[in-house]
């Protein structure tokens, strides 16, 4: 079995007091943006639980930069 790519982070913008993170979902074929910070206070039914544990999986490159300015297959 394979894992299949559901998320791909775009690219991330760093803000003055935070990051806004710009993502492609595969299955909704819709484009994403949120400010990572503020998704951390949001209520967890409001986020789909797949999306928190990618996010928690890249969490180390998003805070460094890695993305921002371009995108990575992830």
């Amino acid at each position: 079995m394979s894992n299949i790519i559901r998320f791909k982070i775009l690219w991330t913008d760093q803000l003055i007091d935070s990051r806004r993170i710009h993502m492609f979902d595969m299955k909704t074929q819709s484009k994403i943006s949120f400010n990572y910070e503020l998704m951390d206070r949001a209520p967890k039914w409001s986020v789909e639980k797949e999306l928190r544990t990618f996010l928690r999986m890249k969490q180390k490159k998003i805070d460094s930069g890695y993305y921002d300015g371009k995108g990575h297959a992830s």
